[in-house]
């Protein structure tokens, strides 16, 4: 997914929010025009008005998606890394 006015109006003001963030900010012009950086990924999230981050869908070439988590939590702190069988509890509110 890359990052679009329309994706902004379907995530404003979500609880969560999970996006793929398949690229860094070390590719400058990102090979992929179809996939969102970390920090894109943030922006859209602090944007949108959204409660939490989680990024997915990270590049093979990534060993560590730690440095991906580091530049989007610069731009919207309540990030985190989804992960393979990751489960979220989501509450309603009264």
């Amino acid at each position: 997914t890359k990052p679009s006015q329309n994706l902004l109006k379907l995530a404003e003001k979500a609880d969560v929010l999970v996006h793929e963030s398949t690229f860094g900010n070390e590719f400058e012009d990102y090979p992929d025009r179809h996939h969102t950086k970390a920090e894109d990924a943030a922006h859209i999230a602090k944007q949108a008005g959204v409660k939490k981050l989680y990024l997915t869908h990270f590049s093979r070439r990534y060993q560590d998606v730690q440095p991906l988590l580091d530049e989007a939590r610069k731009v919207f702190p309540n990030t985190e890394a989804a992960y393979d069988f990751l489960k979220l509890q989501l509450k309603a509110e009264k």
